[in-house]
């Protein structure tokens, strides 16, 4: 059939001389794609890498163009499938581009049959290794995304807002930056889709970063550069704030002369510090923490002269004032700081050694900022609350006598009798925000019960900017008809 309609056609004298420069190779089909890279093996698999410039790949790599992507379909065994794409985090990802001096994406995987590329190979580097001229004639299907598929979305968005109006001030930064930016891609000569999808899933399998590791890294959320100086800053956080693994931990703390002393995670650090900053148990996530976190700077910024970055350190060296100092006064706390209690015996002796613990402190210093109260006043009242674990006080359940703490039962701990020692012990409740609002709420009681001038952090403006009560009772009940 090819032959018939090559014959077909020849009667054209134009037609004819253009099918003959094919077949004699002087002109080409015309392309998709090229580029020039490196051919290398993964196995039995062979791979291209390759780096082209950021505009082209924002106009042509996308997937309206020359890119495709499906959501995986169980059903299908000749598609190769994605998870589906958040588009939240591609949001994330174009936030970041047009924000930062280093665009820095790593490395984007596609995927297609290598019958559907032609390869020339231009010069040998090493073994295995080759200087090669990929190109996707336009008879090819598309290549397909493999890893990276948010990346994409993220800088195909990205440069739009900035392709919509050349002449935009807001953006000329991020137009100069992302123009003179390149991107690494690796081009997989492999078409099978299960193979395909048994890749994309163990590349997508690998280990999590944990948000406590997250909170010290990532420097692009106010919320984990305000946890970050809290935490360097602070004399009795600082080196005991947890956010590697045990053992790399360990390790880290020989190699400075120090001990591993573990206490609170980085990410409940980042999170207690953002509370007293003035959001309060608001955060009900991370997105939310970081939005109310950007308003309540913002506003400081205005109402000071002041730029983001003098705003985050100045907030910053308050809260490490009030928490260094209620180290040094609260039960448990001020024997770490008198290194008369490690962090094991800490965590083995008192309620406040769970994150949970370290919030309800938080918040409380926090509604004593709203209030308008000294924070050290309110530390050395919380000072003589019982924080000990065996605090306990003796009640009557069912005709029964048995024991409770005497002020943090069934939010920071739940007693139980324990037969190997004989005798009641409290332990962790689980931390549930439920359980530590209420114990919040119950320590703001406590010290209220004992001054008027504590009372003022149970005023209904304190309660309701700290979240601890809504704006007002909700909508009125439908009248039964």
């Amino acid at each position: 059939m090819k032959g018939e309609y090559m014959t077909t056609q020849s009667s054209d004298p134009t037609v004819g001389a253009a099918a003959e420069a094919l077949r004699d190779g002087s002109i080409s089909i015309p392309a998709k794609f090229e580029a020039i890279g490196f051919l290398s093996n993964a196995g039995t698999m062979r791979k291209i890498t390759f780096t082209i410039p950021f505009k082209q790949v924002a106009d042509q790599l996308t997937f309206d163009r020359l890119l495709e992507r499906h959501d995986f379909d169980a059903e299908s065994l000749t598609t190769p499938g994605q998870r589906d794409i958040s588009e939240k985090h591609a949001e994330k990802i174009t936030a970041f581009l047009l924000e930062t001096d280093r665009p820095y994406l790593g490395t984007l995987t596609i995927a297609m049959p290598e019958s559907q590329v032609d390869i020339e190979v231009l010069q040998p580097i090493a073994k295995h290794v080759s200087l090669v001229k990929l190109v996707v004639p336009v008879t090819s299907e598309n290549p397909i995304v493999e890893d990276g598929q948010h990346r994409v979305r993220g800088l195909t968005d990205a440069w739009r807002k900035i392709a919509s109006d050349p002449f935009s001030e807001k953006y000329a930064h991020a137009r100069r930056t992302l123009e003179s930016s390149s991107i690494e891609m690796t081009l997989l000569l492999e078409g099978e889709p299960s193979v395909l999808s048994t890749i994309f899933v163990k590349m997508a399998s690998t280990r999590p970063i944990s948000a406590s590791l997250i909170a010290i890294m990532d420097s692009s959320a106010v919320q984990n550069r305000l946890g970050q100086q809290v935490t360097r800053k602070s004399r009795y956080l600082s080196d005991r704030t947890a956010y590697l693994g045990a053992k790399a931990a360990q390790k880290l703390a020989a190699s400075k002369g120090k001990k591993y002393d573990p206490l609170y995670p980085a990410a409940a650090v980042r999170s207690a510090a953002a509370a007293i900053a003035g959001v309060g148990v608001r955060d009900r996530t991370p997105d939310q923490r970081e939005d109310i976190l950007v308003q309540i700077f913002s506003r400081r910024a205005k109402q000071e002269g002041w730029p983001l970055d003098k705003v985050i350190e100045v907030t910053a060296d308050e809260i490490v004032a009030d928490l260094d100092y209620a180290f040094t006064r609260i039960p448990g706390w001020n024997r770490m700081a008198a290194d008369e209690l490690s962090a094991s015996e800490f965590k083995a002796e008192y309620v406040h050694s769970s994150a949970a613990g370290l919030h309800v402190i938080a918040n409380v210093i926090a509604a004593a900022k709203l209030a308008g109260l000294g924070t050290r006043r309110v530390i050395d009242e919380l000072a003589k609350l019982p924080w000990r674990r065996d605090d306990l006080r003796e009640v009557t359940v069912d005709g029964e006598v048995t024991k409770v703490h005497e002020l943090f039962e069934d939010t920071l701990v739940r007693t139980a009798f324990d037969v190997k020692t004989g005798d009641y012990r409290a332990g962790q409740a689980g931390a549930t925000r439920g359980a530590y609002e209420e114990a919040i709420r119950k320590v703001i009681g406590a010290l209220a019960s004992n001054s008027e001038e504590m009372a003022t952090m149970q005023a209904q403006p304190v309660q309701f900017t700290l979240g601890l009560v809504s704006a007002g009772r909700g909508r009125p009940r439908k009248k039964q008809a």
